[in-house]
C-alpha cells in the first residue's frame, strides 16, 4: 500500500526591510534578463552571389536597365507559333547543403513547378506561343548549366523560343532581374529583358488599419510583375515582326485533280434513286 502523508505548512518567514529591497531588485534584474535574451533580433541581409549576363548567353549583349531590346535585326521568318522554355538560373551558395559540390557556379532553378504557372499565365492571351514549360537541372542529363547547354535542352523538347533568366538581390529592400530571349534553333539571343524594383516601406507612424500586402510592397514581388511585362512586351514586338514561313510542296506525285468528275447534285438525291421522290 501507498503510504500518504501529510506535509504541514509553517508561517512564511519574516522578510526585513534591507533583505526586502534586494529581493525587489534582484527579481527586477531577473525579468529584465528574461526579456532581453527573448527578443527577437532584426534579419541581418547577407549578398548573395549574382548572375551576371554571361552566365545567360553564350554571346555578348548590350545589356538594358528597367527596359527590353529586340537585338534580331529585320523580320524573322516561320519562327510563330512557337513553344517556349522557361529556366532561371541560380548561383550555388558555398552552405547550401543540397548542392555544396557545385558552390559558386550557375545551377538551374531546383523547383520549376512556380515557373510553370507563372508564365504559362503571362503569356495566356498570346496565341503565338502555343506553351510554355520550365526546364529543370535533371534536363541538362548532368551537365553544369551552361548557356549552350540550356539551349540544346530547349531545343530537344521542340521549342522554338527559350528564356534563361535570373534573379539577384541587390539588397535588403532592392532586386533586380535579367533575362535573355533566344531562337533556339539558331542559338543567337532575339531579345534582352531587365527590371529592377525595391520595396515599398510604410512610413513608421503612419496607423496601419491592414496589413501590408507583400505582393504589392515587396521588392522581389514588384520586380517579378514588372519582368512579366517587359518580357510580355518582348515577345509582343518578336510576333510582330515575324513572317509567315514558305510552305514547299511535298516532293512527289502530286494529284492534279480528282480522280473522276464531282457530280453535283449526287446521284442519290435524284428522282431515280430517291424512295422519297413524289
Amino acid at each position: 500500500m501507498t503510504a500518504l502523508a501529510l506535509v504541514r505548512f509553517s508561517e512564511p518567514p519574516r522578510i526585513r526591510r534591507g533583505s526586502r529591497a534586494a529581493c525587489v531588485s534582484l527579481s527586477l534584474g531577473l525579468v529584465a534578463g528574461c526579456y532581453s535574451t527573448g527578443a527577437k533580433k532584426e534579419p541581418v541581409w547577407t549578398p548573395k552571389p549574382k548572375v551576371a549576363w554571361t552566365d545567360l548567353t553564350p554571346q555578348a549583349v548590350t545589356p538594358v536597365s528597367n527596359d527590353y531590346r529586340v537585338l534580331a535585326s529585320g523580320a524573322t521568318r516561320g519562327l510563330f507559333p512557337a513553344a517556349m522554355g522557361v529556366t532561371r538560373v541560380a548561383v550555388v551558395e558555398p552552405g547550401d547543403t543540397l548542392s555544396t559540390p557545385g558552390a559558386g557556379k550557375a545551377q538551374l532553378h531546383r523547383d520549376p513547378r512556380n515557373e510553370f504557372l507563372q508564365w504559362n499565365r503571362a503569356f495566356d492571351d498570346q496565341m503565338a506561343v502555343s506553351e510554355v514549360y520550365p526546364i529543370s537541372q535533371r534536363d541538362l542529363g548532368g551537365a553544369e548549366a551552361d548557356p549552350r547547354q540550356i539551349i540544346a535542352a530547349v531545343r530537344a523538347l521542340h521549342a522554338k523560343l527559350g528564356l534563361v533568366y535570373a534573379v539577384n538581390e541587390l539588397g535588403p529592400t532592392e532586386t533586380e532581374m535579367l533575362g535573355v530571349i533566344f531562337d533556339t534553333a539558331a542559338g543567337v539571343p532575339l531579345a534582352v529583358v531587365h527590371a529592377q524594383a525595391e520595396s515599398v516601406i510604410p512610413p513608421e507612424n503612419e496607423p496601419r488599419k491592414k496589413p501590408v500586402d507583400a505582393w504589392k510592397s515587396d521588392s522581389r514581388a514588384l520586380v517579378r510583375a514588372k519582368f512579366e511585362r517587359l518580357a510580355y512586351a518582348a515577345i509582343r514586338e518578336l510576333i510582330l515582326n515575324d513572317e509567315p514561313a514558305d510552305v514547299e510542296p511535298p516532293t512527289g506525285w502530286t494529284p492534279a485533280g480528282p480522280i473522276r468528275p464531282v457530280e453535283w447534285p449526287p446521284r442519290r438525291f435524284s428522282e431515280e434513286v430517291n424512295p422519297y421522290a413524289p
